[in-house]
């Protein structure tokens, strides 16, 4: 009786966690202006109502994901997405790197849907700030 107990844990635990996996998909991609040059700095966001990942964007424009630890992706679904790029000068003042409309999933027009077995690469374009 002990086995079938411990089996049918077994199983449980195997289902619920996706065959040993977390159900999570590694994601990530590049972030550049729309001349090309890449946004060297900032963090990208994907959420949902109910879920969100994030990544900082790396000196040549790419990005990993992280939800629950470093590099581990989110579950499959449709994403919003942000994303943000700024600094602090001297006198308190924010300097944006990268349009601030991009830093608020509503307003940065960014979509991404993950795909379990996809590529799951997701390049965007992003525009300047205002001068």
């Amino acid at each position: 009786m002990k086995k079938h107990i411990l089996l049918l844990l077994l199983l449980t635990v195997v289902a619920v966690t996706g065959c040993g996996g977390n159900g999570f998909v590694p994601t990530g991609g590049r972030i550049t202006f729309e001349d090309g040059t890449p946004v060297t700095s900032g963090s990208v966001a994907f959420e949902t109502d109910n879920f969100m990942a994030d990544g900082r964007i790396k000196p040549d424009g790419s990005y990993t994901l992280s939800s629950l630890k470093p590099g581990d992706g989110l579950p499959p679904g449709k994403y919003a997405v942000s994303v943000s790029s700024s600094e602090t000068d001297a006198n308190e003042k924010t300097i944006f790197h990268v349009d601030p409309k991009f830093a608020n999933p509503a307003t940065s027009g960014l979509t991404a849907e993950v795909t379990k077995g996809g590529k799951n690469q997701f390049d965007f374009k992003v525009d300047k700030p205002a001068k």
